[in-house]
């Protein structure tokens, strides 16, 4: 049965928001693991399945597999650490059409296919002052360096993001 139009009628408005069905199927499976009193880790890795029927601006995407690994050290020379890797599926995200039609003016077409990527992410720490508050907190600062994408696995996490590539980053962090 057609829906009816929009403003129909001079006392009621309708209006038919996102016409079409969808269902999401999935599963997430972790474990974290305190190896010692300095060294903790994780694992997980999540599945996703999309099944609509929306048309235009409302059809969604994402990656169907996604798995993550971890490690974490913290130390009482003030030391810290993390060593992370992420793994993401390609994906299908639809593009508006709106950014297909512009391609006769002249801008790139928008390639709506993400490829699968790696990241390993590091960081490492020097927590440099730590003091017991009156109120019974711990006031603390850190030094800290991290690297992100250090496989430099240049890619894109949307069809219209940026190009990501390493990206190495300083960091103070002070607690008060």
């Amino acid at each position: 049965m057609p829906l009816p139009d929009r403003n129909v009628s001079a006392t009621q408005a309708t209006l038919v928001n996102d016409q079409g069905h969808a269902n999401i199927y999935g599963m997430e499976v972790g474990i974290e693991v305190l190896a010692t009193t300095w060294l903790s880790g994780y694992a997980n890795y999540s599945y996703e399945f999309f099944d609509h029927t929306f048309l235009g601006t409302v059809r969604r995407g994402a990656p169907n597999h996604k798995a993550n690994v971890g490690l974490r050290g913290i130390w009482s020379t003030g030391i810290s650490a993390d060593l992370s890797y992420h793994y993401v599926g390609q994906a299908t995200y639809p593009v508006a059409q709106t950014f297909t039609l512009l391609a006769s003016f002249g801008v790139p077409f928008v390639n709506p296919q993400v490829s699968s990527y790696n990241l390993l992410n590091l960081r490492v720490g020097y927590r440099f002052w730590q003091q017991q508050s009156a109120a019974g907190y711990l006031r603390e600062a850190e030094v800290a360096l991290s690297v992100f994408n250090a496989l430099n696995d240049t890619h894109r996490e949307h069809p219209l993001g940026n190009l990501l590539g390493t990206r190495v980053m300083g960091w103070l962090t002070v607690k008060l």
